[in-house]
């Protein structure tokens, strides 16, 4: 796989939001005749919204001593490493990575709609995403994020002159005719 060069970041922003990380919820939507309405629930709406005013509250608190530039003509970049509890019921030795639920794109779900209007107007701005889940050991756990701007618009270069002189004479160019 290749990964695009984006040039040099314009602005980095890090930081922590401790906590047990909880991922975007499946969905579910059904029908209520008498209501003639449909409704949309989510399987966990609670714990989604604490943790996702937790990870916006955590990206306000950073923007309070930092510059940062939140515009549509940039792209956005998100390292996220979420460090999750390891269950009681499962030793070390039985399972070093945790290959078992929450879903990874959910956790990253979650997050970019926490940081959406806040460190990048629209989470569709994000153009790569590295990700990783592990227990905790070192860390505490949580979400460890990374936020990289960059410039998504090249400057406009003028072009050069086809006819170049050289010793006051004009150098024939055949595009010219």
């Amino acid at each position: 796989m290749t990964r695009i060069d984006l040039g040099e970041p314009q602005e980095i922003i890090s930081f922590i939001v401790l906590g047990e990380p909880t991922p975007e919820g499946s969905t579910r939507a059904f029908y209520i005749p008498k209501l003639n309405k449909t409704v949309t629930t989510h399987q966990n709406q609670s714990q989604l919204n604490a943790w996702r005013n937790r990870v916006a509250t955590e990206a306000q608190n950073v923007l309070l001593g930092q510059e940062w530039t939140s515009d549509r003509s940039s792209a956005y970049t998100l390292d996220v490493d979420f460090i999750l509890p390891r269950p009681p019921s499962v030793p070390a030795h039985r399972r070093l990575r945790p290959t078992v639920k929450p879903d990874i794109d959910k956790l990253v779900r979650a997050i970019n709609d926490a940081l959406t209007g806040i460190l990048f107007p629209d989470d569709c701005q994000v153009v790569s995403i590295q990700v990783t889940k592990d227990y905790e050991g070192e860390r505490r756990p949580g979400a460890y994020l990374r936020v990289c701007r960059y410039q998504n618009v090249r400057d406009k270069r003028k072009r050069a002159k086809k006819k170049e002189v050289v010793d006051d004479e004009l150098l024939f160019d055949p595009r010219d005719d």
